[in-house]
């Protein structure tokens, strides 16, 4: 008994001598619950909407002052057309514009019921059904205050005017954030473990005696990747409008652009992570563990990110495919040109550069 409590004592004694096991048991669990906890959620909280008001009249005024206290809503600015009302959206200021039409509190009370037009970026389907789910409810609370009862009030009915995605499917939300996670994995975790295969095995401490600069070997690591990823983005972007219908309505230039410079971001992370790590399981729990999860739960990929607390929104700035991401819908879906996506690119690019100068600072240290 006292050998195999020594045994039982070897073991944990072992176990928090290894800051990576640690990390597995401790922090890891953490993490996940509150990642889970607080991104995995449909709900709608602070969304952000305009309104354009043609009624100017008691009724549209109440609702719009309801949706101004509420919860779920945060209303940006008041539109004076309903073209300034689908620049916003464009521009993805807002997620919807609620259009009131004239005479809306005496139509109401005429004829029992009355209609609101409700513009929405349906690109993430969930999410617009929601927003004309609580517009729906906070109108109807209104109309009961003012005109009795909910039972015998007049009836307030949003009509959605879909852009962007007028079917409602899912395809259109999900593929931006499927191309994400692919180069992701292509270039960053496939990189990082590709080139601390080479230390394990010993070959890199051969290469990097040759004549060759050693920048040179590690961008020759790179370039099979970099073409796999735009091979990639091809197959992708064919299956997306041939098989599954989602629509290329912007420049495709533009959208292999954008698609590159991702690629060459995700790349130079992966060297970043191999620059850090002594191993292919090191690389591969960080590039897997650390970030990849980021991406699934933080990106917009799959939940919108303005439903999150503050913390974990500013957390998702520094998650390169929330920017590609972003850019891909607004060019794929919504036609925009490089004016709608040059400050997602502009992060790209910045978050690239500062990949690039990390890693040749971390490597020239290990060489010295």
């Amino acid at each position: 008994m006292i050998k195999f409590l020594a045994f039982v004592r070897k073991e944990f004694i072992h176990i928090f001598r290894d800051p990576r096991t640690l990390v597995i048991l401790f922090l890891m669990p953490i993490m996940l619950t509150m990642l889970f906890g607080f991104a995995i959620t449909n709900d709608i909280k602070n969304a952000r909407i305009a309104v354009f008001d043609s009624a100017k009249d008691s009724l549209s005024q109440g609702i719009i002052e309801r949706l101004r206290v509420s919860e779920y809503f945060e209303v940006y600015e008041a539109a004076n057309s309903i073209g300034e009302a689908d620049d916003m959206l464009r521009r993805g200021e807002v997620k919807a514009v609620v259009v009131f039409p004239e005479l809306l509190a005496s139509r109401a009370a005429h004829d029992g019921s009355a209609q609101i037009k409700v513009l929405a970026n349906a690109s993430d389907p969930n999410e617009t059904v929601n927003i004309s789910g609580y517009i729906e409810a906070i109108a109807a609370q209104e109309c009961a205050e003012k005109f009795g009862t909910m039972s015998d009030a007049p009836s307030i009915t949003p009509i959605p005017n879909l852009l962007y995605n007028p079917q409602l499917k899912s395809a259109y939300n999900f593929v931006p954030g499927v191309m994400g996670l692919i180069l992701f994995i292509i270039c960053t975790l496939m990189t990082s473990v590709g080139i601390v295969r080479e230390k394990e095995f010993g070959s890199m401490e051969v290469l990097l005696v040759s004549p060759v600069k050693p920048i040179y070997i590690i961008i020759s690591k790179t370039v099979p990747y970099f073409v796999l990823s735009i091979l990639i983005i091809c197959v992708i972007l064919v299956l997306a409008h041939f098989v599954l219908d989602v629509p290329i309505r912007g420049n495709l230039a533009l959208l292999f652009g954008v698609s590159a410079l991702y690629s060459l971001l995700a790349l130079t992370l992966g060297v970043l992570v191999s620059t850090v790590s002594n191993t292919q399981h090191t690389a591969m729990f960080i590039s897997a563990g650390f970030l990849m999860l980021p991406i699934v739960l933080l990106s917009g990929m799959v939940f919108p990110i303005e439903n999150m607390p503050r913390i974990l929104q500013v957390i998702s700035d520094f998650v390169p495919a929330k920017w590609y991401i972003s850019a891909i819908r607004d060019v794929m879906l919504k036609g925009g040109g490089f004016d709608l996506v040059k400050k997602d690119v502009l992060i790209m690019a910045v978050m690239t550069a500062a990949c690039i100068l990390a890693s040749l600072l971390n490597f020239k240290k290990r060489m010295d």
